[in-house]
């Protein structure tokens, strides 16, 4: 079995939109297979250097896609959408993916790597043990 993480095309957002779609549903977010393309289009379009795939032996399980912005810390490297496939959850490439992106945002001058997580998700124990934080910030959000 060989991991790799690749660079994200407009040809994988299918898969990756599928992916999403199944596992953040599982959270409660009313993704749809429209809505999850057009969001992975749009960071693919703005930061392709920022998404990226991850096979399994050259088929896709999971993504990270990332976007950047400027804050009171500097330049932050957020990964926004970041799925990998319920049947390989568990197995460590949550762990390697979030260790890539960490290496990527040094060599890239980033001075932050940011994400957002459901305290009621798994991964949630994995990004505290990965050294993230919870910070004083909250999402929120007013329907329109």
């Amino acid at each position: 079995m060989s991991f790799k993480i690749r660079t994200a095309k407009k040809i994988d957002l299918t898969t990756c939109a599928k992916i999403l779609t199944k596992e953040f549903r599982k959270q409660g977010e009313n993704w749809t297979q429209d809505s999850a393309e057009k969001r992975l289009a749009e960071l693919i379009k703005d930061n392709p250097n920022l998404c990226f795939c991850l096979e399994i032996d050259k088929k896709i399980i999971g993504f990270a896609f990332a976007e950047r912005f400027t804050y009171i810390k500097g330049e932050y490297l957020w990964i926004s959408e970041f799925a990998i496939e319920a049947e390989n959850q568990g197995k460590g490439f949550g762990v390697k993916t979030l260790q890539f992106m960490e290496k990527l945002g040094k060599e890239k001058g980033f001075n932050v790597l940011y994400l957002a997580a459901n305290v009621n998700e798994k991964a949630y124990k994995t990004y505290e043990k990965f050294g993230f934080e919870n910070t004083n910030y909250c999402f929120m959000e007013k329907c329109l």
